[in-house]
């Protein structure tokens, strides 16, 4: 059977987010229920409870904190729930210190909805805090819509949070997949080829780019797999898997440290950590899913 994940990791947050009830009465309301909750965040880290869970407090519990541009943002709603985020100036005492964890550290132990509602908050305060000024008039922006969206008074222009997007493809040749490792990664880690889409560019032909300006190789039957949300900080990476024949690399090491062919056989063991070829991608990747995807099949 072919593998599919459910959910992506960062993706299948159980959350509306009520873009058409976002009214400063609506904002409101919100805030005054008594089911009202948010998460906290410092520096992109969120707040850890001891158990391991996402921590949630009542947006009240903020009352005279020092908090960053946006405040307060509406994530969304959980059923009838709203669902607020803060970023924090300091924990005013409110939260441990040693509550904030890196989110790549305890991504792969949070539980799927709490990891795509903290995605999510992460990929917006990231994009409010590199664009608190007007790119039309360099004035100073305030949010609007419950953090949809900041807004310049001085020239009236609306800036919505952008998103990136990147394709990632597993190169296939026979039973062997291509895969390289970025200069600074840990000893033996290894992972798909991955490159920015360009104005103008398909994703096709982002791929066929990218393979050949890092690996000097040409790869055909480009085909979507699937896709994830990448807080790291906000890109939306699209998942491919194409083809080649042609086995003699000649690495970008402008790019890439390393890019070597491994054996099915040799991801299999990997991935069931029976082997150690390579260190394998973290679970919550798109690049560990699409290996997983090609070993199903």
């Amino acid at each position: 059977m072919t593998y599919l994940p459910s959910p992506m990791p960062f993706a299948g947050a159980e959350l509306d987010y009520a873009e058409d009830r976002r009214s400063m009465e609506d904002l409101k309301a919100y805030l005054n229920r008594k089911d009202a909750k948010a998460v906290l965040f410092k520096d992109g880290k969120p707040a850890m409870s001891e158990d391991g869970s996402l921590m949630m407090v009542h947006p009240d519990k903020l009352n005279g904190t020092n908090v960053n541009h946006p405040a307060p943002l509406l994530l969304g709603l959980r059923g009838e729930m709203p669902v607020f985020a803060f970023s924090l100036h300091d924990s005013q005492k409110l939260v441990d210190e040693e509550r904030f964890q890196e989110m790549r550290v305890v991504a792969g132990r949070m539980k799927p909805d709490e990891l795509a509602i903290a995605g999510r908050a992460r990929s917006l305060f990231q994009w409010y805090h590199h664009h608190q000024f007007c790119s039309a008039c360099g004035k100073k922006t305030r949010a609007a819509y419950a953090g949809m969206y900041s807004h310049c008074e001085a020239c009236k222009t609306d800036h919505f949070p952008r998103v990136n997007p990147v394709v990632i493809m597993l190169i296939l040749r026979g039973d062997k997949c291509l895969l390289g490792r970025s200069p600074g990664w840990p000893e033996g880690a290894f992972s798909a080829l991955a490159g920015f889409i360009s104005p103008g560019e398909s994703m096709e032909e982002a791929c066929l780019r990218e393979t050949k300006e890092e690996v000097g190789i040409n790869v055909t039957d480009v085909q979507y797999v699937f896709s994830q949300p990448w807080p790291f900080p906000s890109q939306l990476m699209m998942g491919l898997i194409c083809h080649t024949k042609e086995d003699k690399l000649t690495v970008n090491t402008k790019e890439l440290e390393a890019a070597q062919w491994f054996s099915k056989d040799e991801v299999q063991a990997v991935m069931n950590k029976q082997g150690d070829s390579f260190m394998r991608p973290p679970k919550f990747t798109i690049a560990h899913q699409l290996l997983r995807h090609w070993l199903s099949q």
